[in-house]
């Protein structure tokens, strides 16, 4: 009985190693999904300034070729 004892006691400390590393493993996973959130939000930001950007380029294009038809 003893030993049996001792074959359970072994079991729950693995199952509290396991139990550990299992929440570390969930956190770290929050942690990437977080980061692509992140990651998303960052290119769709500089997707929007570059097309931002050419929109204006475009514009001052236009007002360039406006101007040289007046003058």
């Amino acid at each position: 009985l003893e030993k049996e004892v001792q074959e359970l006691k072994e079991r729950q400390l693995g199952r509290e190693e396991l139990y550990a590393k299992l929440k570390e493993d969930s956190k770290i996973r929050w942690h990437r999904d977080e980061y692509k959130k992140l990651l998303k939000r960052f290119d769709e930001y500089y997707n929007k300034l570059e097309q931002k950007i050419a929109d204006k380029e475009q514009q001052i294009v236009e007002l360039t070729k406006l101007l040289e038809v007046l003058n």
